[in-house]
């Protein structure tokens, strides 16, 4: 009886030896493929800001071709990709024609997916949707393409050899009106390590301010609202440094209420160290009597989420108009 008990013991004490030691390799894996996506600065990590606004995004899929009734398995395939189902939609509408190309009609292929054969033929649209939604998981996971100008450098790169009419050239830009037709992005990508394709502000993508979610989300409450000067709340709309002060708040941060003010309270961030969540000033945008004329907030990869005469959005600050005027980084605490 002794015996059969001690047997008993060792084989529990086995059992669970066992187990912390399938355990400890699987966190050992993990770590490793983690280290090696850092080591080759490849992969990213997206998080949600905001929710589908569903009233633009049902009506524009009422115009979507093949696509009308899909938009929930759009959804479906985005959440289990981990990527933006906004993005993802915006992607299919765009590479189809609104749902209406021979390829997505006669092959079930909605993303341009290529084969050994050429167009790929998927059995079913769901199969099609699905094949696409892993395809964009790993551009955006896997190889960390988190913009949709890093994005359009493969699917549509331009000066292609079966381009000669510069058409690739249109990707980008009607891809995010796309985008801003569906309501805006409702998730933000960070690539691990620096990524060129939001220009010469390498920053730290992944340290992205603690505060920074709360404030972004906010802010996106309001995405697409035109530009009203001197507006600080919701009642009567927002102007730049208005924006700021209202969705700072949130997260418990009080800033002054203009960009000026805005600037000389913030601690100065040299680009090389700039985060998701720090404050990008501009200069000379209007005759404003101060030096500091307008203001956002960063949110990666050479973007910023701010309040323009075009309304809420997101603009690129590594090129043009906002380039030009650009005068530096805030943090606050």
């Amino acid at each position: 009886m002794i015996r059969l008990k001690m047997k008993g013991i060792k084989m529990v004490v086995y059992l669970i030896l066992g187990l912390f030691l399938i355990l400890f390799m699987g966190l050992f894996y993990k770590a490793q493929e983690e280290q090696k996506n850092q080591d080759e600065g490849g992969g990213a990590a997206c998080s949600v800001t905001g929710k589908i606004n569903e009233a633009a995004w049902n009506k524009t899929f009422e115009s979507a071709g093949v696509f009308n009734g899909h938009q929930d398995f759009f959804v479906e395939v985005a959440e289990k990709e981990g990527i933006d189902p906004v993005l993802f939609a915006a992607i299919a509408l765009h590479e189809t024609g609104y749902g209406t190309s021979r390829a997505v009609i006669e092959k079930n292929n909605p993303g341009g997916l290529m084969g050994n054969g050429g167009l790929m033929l998927f059995t079913s649209l769901e199969e099609g949707i699905e094949a696409m939604g892993r395809t964009l998981h790993n551009r955006i996971i896997k190889d960390g393409k988190t913009t949709i100008k890093a994005l359009g450098a493969v699917y549509a790169p331009v000066g292609a050899a079966n381009d000669p009419t510069n058409l690739n050239a249109n990707w980008v830009p009607t891809t995010e009106a796309i985008v801003k037709k569906l309501g805006g992005l409702t998730m933000n990508c960070e690539a691990n390590g620096f990524s060129k394709d939001g220009g010469d502000f390498s920053g730290d993508t992944k340290g992205a301010l603690n505060y920074f979610k709360t404030v972004l989300s906010e802010m996106k409450k309001f995405d697409g609202t035109p530009y009203v000067f001197g507006g600080a709340n919701p009642s009567t709309g927002f102007d730049c440094s208005g924006l700021m002060q209202w969705a700072f708040k949130k997260a418990g941060i009080n800033l002054p209420r203009t960009a000026n003010e805005q600037y000389n309270f913030s601690e100065k961030i040299p680009p090389d160290k700039v985060k998701p969540g720090d404050l990008v000033f501009f200069k000379g945008t209007y005759n404003a009597g101060v030096p500091i004329t307008h203001v956002g907030i960063y949110t990666g990869d050479g973007k910023m989420y701010n309040s323009n005469g075009s309304g809420v959005e997101y603009s690129s600050i590594t090129e043009g108009y906002w380039k030009q005027h650009l005068a530096g980084f805030g943090r606050v605490r």
